[in-house]
């Protein structure tokens, strides 16, 4: 009998780690030591049941879960960078750093099998979780859920979805379903037999019988036996929506379905079945009123899918495009829906969630569709008129009256035959700068950095990410009004807000307050009152450093934090006040500043950090930043720490460094290496070399804006006695010119080795001694983009670059060389091309589909205008534009074109392009301004190359695509 008590204990500890276990969170899943202090058993006693059901380690679930997310992200963006990467997940709720996932997507790329060759995956893949908006951002636990009870052993775990009507339950399951398949768990031809409850909820008997089956004779009508939709469901997948409306007996009936995969009919006592289904069930309603506590316990996984209005405005505005893109393909006509209207769906409640926005716009395309049979046009054209505000938005806009949303919508054409029109334009999403700092400081305090020196490097990052604020907003002029995110702030944030813009306003009158920062400010407000409410953490790690440097900034935070704790009934730590005195500083900041160049500096002992104290002081700027390095310290843990602070600036403006000697030389590269950021290195450092990188990157004209080489090419050139003259954009092929007194002696060595460097680059041998030097070289100008003479004497003419050769070409002047023959190019083929402009595998059928998809695709990124398209269509007409190698270049007029693009498509199979019946399967569309024509002879020459053509049908994805084109353009030069 003990034994048998201890067995039966046994399997309810077994059961109960069983039930940790998968109701863990994905993020943080359980030790074993942690569950056993749970269950109050030995570490060792958990480890074994573990082991016993094959579930792996607390570390390994972790880094499957990580796997998994990576895998749903790489889906949507299969070329994301490692730190984008890093961001997504840490924004989901991971915590990790980037070399740990850098090793998971390295030792494991996305798409690669054990032997690295890439493989495509199979197409049913495409229709599972991938296919939902948001699988990648605010349905991403659902999803990790949702897989964890399709695949777990042996019948998967029975589900609960639950959610407001509308929130896509139905089409959540089906997405189960259709993973389950994918994973062969579910045979290909699997059912899935689907009951909504609420259809028979007035009839107990019937619901039972429909779902069970019934023997003959058990209830009046029960003519002869029946089987129920449990035995049709066999093998398969049950959904029953609106379990909730499943009476009490129906539900305690599913017990043994649930516990043994056993069941009866009604009106069978003695026969019991079997089905091995797997069980998913959804319900509107609370669970814990509407359904039997014994029942529930059956349930271990409960998926909660949020509201519409919980989801990111990104979200809802994909979900808009995707039912619009969904109407064009079922009507087969083009829907032109303009901006206003696009805006008015974006901003109202919907208080149906998702199936009542997919209603309202299946009947706003329907009631255009009526007035397109009447004129006769071949296109729905939905513009914004009183009778649709009235119907559809006029009680259901947020802030009560119209106005448009915070993304920045345009007129739209939705072409058939099209899967979907993603969102291109959007306003910058605010970014919770506690996970920021948060995030930074976890990944300093995992590596051997002290507390001064973490301190520090979270500084920096602090000022970086303020100072990226204004920039951010001010390159969008639409928003300028913080009415326009009532909706997302709150009425009392957007009220208060105003009040503290007249407030500083005038305390500050001669000052131009930046508005744009406004926005921010409100938003980030909204997630401090969230954190607070919800007693979450606030880490400001530099609290005293705002209140020793920003002093009149944090007494003004402090006014604007006591009207909101009045407003909202809180206490707002000091460490909030800390952050919000950083969004005072920038708001009264000019508005037009733009991103900088970064500047480090890197020496032995405390040079650096006396150097910049000096650079501080004598030119009022926060930046550069100094990193000393003891002479004991091992360079590699310097070099890490630097590593840290370059990740603090995310910009595409690049950083500067400016080190003493030795191994620090190369710190440029191994940052640039590690991180993906350019840099430049100057060695020999010296404090006017330092005092002019600031006064070019931080001090000049703001309206002016210094490159990365702009800047390190004039320092190196103030080092040496020969100028850097700017070379001119052209379309003329380049040229440099090797000289010496001869032309023969070493201007022959020098056309050597610039040969190896620019075997593209055209070079001419001139002596110094020509008496018709200067005649030469004017006719040379006629024809060629001069870029310079290397030689060893400076022939002194006027207006060209020299530079000088003594026995060997170094290494700074052949980067000055790279940096003047880049400079001579104008907007080039490679300039234009982009990966959202490149489209593989399509499946059209007809040249008008074809064209129609790639005029499309330029309106609604903003390239042209929409009369293009109509001399896209005429040009057509004219004669064919059948090129060579199965190609075809459409074009329309130039004048009609905003900014140059070139859109590609490559077919699956081939279709008959003209009367001439030419096939084609690549079709270029190139939509080029008068002023870069030259782009289109670039094109020319790549197309007309059959073993180039053949590469790019080859192409795995956009990015080789565009590789291949770039590799093999006519002025990959360099």
């Amino acid at each position: 009998m003990c034994k048998k008590g201890g067995t039966i204990l046994a399997e309810s500890v077994k059961d109960i780690i069983k039930q940790l276990i998968m109701s863990e969170s994905i993020y943080h899943p359980l030790t074993d030591e942690e569950i056993a202090q749970t269950v109050s058993v030995l570490r060792e006693t958990v480890t074994g049941i573990r082991k016993e059901l094959n579930i792996p380690s607390s570390r390994e679930r972790r880094k499957k879960n990580i796997q998994d997310a990576i895998e749903v992200i790489k889906n949507d963006q299969p070329n994301i960078a490692i730190s984008h990467l890093v961001n997504i997940l840490t924004s989901q709720g991971f915590e990790v750093t980037r070399n740990y996932i850098a090793d998971i997507v390295n030792k494991n790329p996305a798409g690669q099998n054990q032997t690295g060759v890439m493989q495509t995956a199979p197409a049913a893949e495409t229709v599972d979780f991938s296919a939902l908006v948001g699988h990648n951002c605010s349905l991403v636990k659902n999803i990790q859920q949702a897989k964890a009870a399709v695949l777990y052993p042996p019948y998967g775990l029975p589900t609960l979805i639950v959610g407001d009507s509308g929130t896509g339950k139905s089409k959540f399951a089906e997405c189960m379903y259709q993973y389950a398949k994918n994973k062969k768990i579910l045979a290909e031809k699997a059912p899935f037999i689907a009951l909504n409850c609420a259809d028979y909820g007035d009839n107990p008997q019937l619901i039972l019988s429909i779902l069970y089956g019934h023997r003959k004779g058990s209830f009046t009508g029960a003519d002869q036996d029946a089987e129920g939709l449990v035995e049709r469901a066999n093998g398969g997948i049950l959904f029953l929506d609106e379990i909730h409306r499943l009476p009490p007996k129906g539900q305690e009936m599913l017990f043994s379905l649930l516990d043994k995969g056993k069941f009866r009919r009604l009106g069978e006592t003695d026969t019991e079945r079997e089905a091995r289904v797997y069980f998913i069930g959804a319900t509107t309603e609370n669970i814990e009123s509407s359904l039997l506590l014994t029942f529930r316990r059956r349930i271990p996984m409960i998926i909660e899918l949020p509201r519409l209005e919980d989801r990111s405005l990104q979200e809802k505005a994909q979900l808009i495009y995707d039912f619009f893109q969904n109407e064009a393909n079922r009507t087969k006509c083009t829907i032109a829906v303009k901006s206003r209207i696009l805006s008015a769906f974006a901003m109202k409640e919907y208080d149906g969630n998702i199936g009542q926005l997919k209603s309202e716009i299946q009947v706003t395309c329907a009631n255009a569709y009526v007035e397109k049979m009447n004129s006769g046009k071949n296109e729905i054209n939905i513009g914004f008129n009183e009778l649709l505000y009235n119907t559809l938005f006029h009680d259901k806009q947020n802030s009560g009256k119209r106005r448009n949303s915070a993304i920045v919508f345009q007129d739209t054409l939705f072409v058939p035959h099209i899967t979907t029109t993603k969102i291109q334009h959007e306003y910058p999403i605010f970014e919770d700068i506690y996970k920021k700092v948060e995030k930074k400081y976890y990944e300093l305090k995992e590596m051997d950095i002290s507390s001064s020196e973490i301190e520090k490097i979270i500084w920096t990052f602090v000022l970086n990410k303020f100072k990226l604020i204004g920039s951010e907003l001010a390159e969008n002029k639409n928003l300028d009004n913080i009415d326009e995110f009532k909706y997302l702030v709150g009425e009392t944030i957007s009220e208060i807000i105003k009040d503290f813009f007249v407030v500083i306003s005038n305390l500050y009158p001669d000052v131009k307050i930046n508005k744009k920062v406004l926005i921010y400010l409100a938003i980030h407000l909204s997630e401090a009152i969230k954190r607070i409410k919800y007693n979450q953490d606030i880490i400001n790690p530099n609290l005293l450093n705002i209140k020793r440097n920003f002093e009149n900034e944090y007494t003004i935070a402090l006014q604007l934090a006591r009207e909101v704790e009045k407003a909202e009934n809180i206490d707002i730590p000091e460490g909030e006040i800390g952050f919000i005195a950083m969004y005072v500083k920038e708001l009264l900041q000019v508005t037009n500043k733009k991103n900088k160049v970064a500047i480090i500096t890197v020496c032995h002992g405390k040079i650096a950090s006396e150097m910049i104290a000096i650079v501080h002081q004598l030119m009022g700027v926060d930046f550069p930043i100094a990193v000393d390095m003891p002479f004991n310290t091992n360079p590699t843990k310097v070099f890490e720490q630097v590593i840290e602070i370059a990740k603090t600036f995310e910009s595409d403006m690049g950083i500067l460094f400016f080190v003493d000697m030795g191994s620090l030389v190369n710190i440029g590269e191994v940052v640039q290496k590690r991180t993906g950021i350019k840099t430049r290195t100057i060695d020999r450092v010296d404090l006017v070399s330092v005092m002019e990188a600031v006064r070019k990157a931080y001090i000049s004209d703001q309206n002016s804006q210094e490159t990365l080489d702009d800047i390190y090419y004039e320092i190196i050139n103030s080092r040496h006695s020969y100028p850097v003259i700017p070379v001119e954009n052209s379309n003329k092929p380049p040229m440099i010119i090797c000289m010496c007194l001869t032309g023969h002696g070493v201007a022959v060595h020098i056309n050597d080795i610039l040969s190896e460097y620019y075997p593209n680059v055209k070079r001419e041998l001139l002596s110094l001694l020509d008496e018709e030097l200067k005649l030469k070289i004017d006719k040379i100008r006629q024809q060629y983009n001069l870029i310079a003479i290397v030689g060893t004497i400076n022939p002194q003419i006027e207006g060209i670059n020299f530079i000088p050769f003594e026995f060997e070409l170094n290494k700074n002047k052949k980067m000055l060389l790279d940096y003047l023959i880049k400079q001579q190019h104008g907007n080039t083929l490679k300039n234009i091309l982009r990966e959202d402009l490149i489209l593989l595998r399509e499946n059209f059928q007809t040249k008008q589909e074809v064209i129609e998809a790639l005029g499309s695709v330029l309106f609604n990124h903003g390239y042209v205008k929409k009369q293009f398209l109509q001399s896209l269509t005429a040009r057509e007409e004219m004669s064919s534009t059948c090129f060579k190698n199965g190609i075809a270049i459409p074009h329309g007029l130039p004048s009609l074109v905003n900014e140059s693009a070139v859109v590609f498509i490559k077919l699956n199979q081939y279709i008959e392009w003209d009367n001439h019946k030419n096939k084609v399967n690549l079709i270029c569309l190139p939509a080029v301004k008068n002023d870069d024509i030259s782009i289109i002879t670039d094109l020319f020459y790549s197309l007309k190359r059959e073993e180039v053509v053949k590469q790019l049908l080859k192409a795995r994805n956009e990015s080789e695509f565009i590789q291949v084109l770039c590799l093999n353009s006519k002025n990959n030069m360099v």
